[in-house]
């Protein structure tokens, strides 16, 4: 991950991203997920605990159940002695700032736990950045294969979105799309959802798209 400034790239990503906010039936598919006991829902964000400054084993189960199979090696480096090195750097990260309010400074300090964190054998894109949604969840989105597919803009995908939700309209049309079952999550959580439910070709979300009564994907 690399934060860098908004450029045209950017700024049709963008655009094609606020687009499919408005696709019809995202708001219920957005709902099934939430209310199906198939999924993570507000699991992922409510399981164990969760301190801002330590990486727990309650943390691994939580981004286990977005279909993330954690490496030995991993599991051992993040929860070893090892771990000391990624909570001073968890440290670092605001816990209660949302990214489009946050600084240069603060997503620079995102941008070295990242590279911590996919330089661990078994920690890729996915988990990476799954783990630091769960750590910070106003802060960190999630940005594994389908977001990236999705925004059509390969690493670029925080700053798209961070670049969509400093428009308070952008940010008003996530919120429509949350159901009263996820009342709790934060806004970045709620886009990822729209965006799977969206863009994945999995069977899961084509389900969910069944359900919701949403094109099939080849048509979005």
């Amino acid at each position: 991950m690399r934060t860098l400034t908004v450029d045209e790239a950017v700024q049709a990503a963008t655009q094609r991203l606020r687009s499919s906010l408005a696709a019809s039936g995202l708001d219920l598919a957005v709902a099934v997920y939430y209310g199906e006991p198939g999924f993570a829902g507000m699991t992922f964000t409510d399981l164990g605990q969760n301190p801002p400054c330590e990486i727990t084993p309650d943390d691994l189960l939580a981004v286990s159940l977005l279909d993330i199979a954690w490496h030995p090696e991993a599991v051992r480096t993040l929860l070893s002695s090892h771990g000391q090195r990624f909570g001073e750097m968890l440290a670092a990260l605001p816990h209660e700032t949302d990214l489009w309010d946050a600084s240069d400074e603060a997503l620079r300090h995102i941008d070295r736990l990242w590279d911590a964190l996919t330089s661990v054998y078994g920690i890729g894109t996915a988990s990476a950045s799954k783990l630091l949604a769960r750590k910070r969840p106003r802060l960190c989105p999630i940005s594994d294969s389908v977001a990236i597919r999705a925004l059509e803009v390969r690493v670029r995908a925080w700053d798209v979105l961070r670049h969509l939700l400093q428009d308070p309209a952008a940010r008003a049309d996530v919120e429509a799309l949350r159901p009263a079952a996820a009342a709790g999550a934060s806004t970045l959580r709620i886009l990822d959802v729209a965006v799977w439910a969206s863009h994945s070709r999995s069977a899961a979300a084509q389900w969910v798209r069944g359900r919701a009564g949403m094109a099939a994907i080849s048509a979005l």
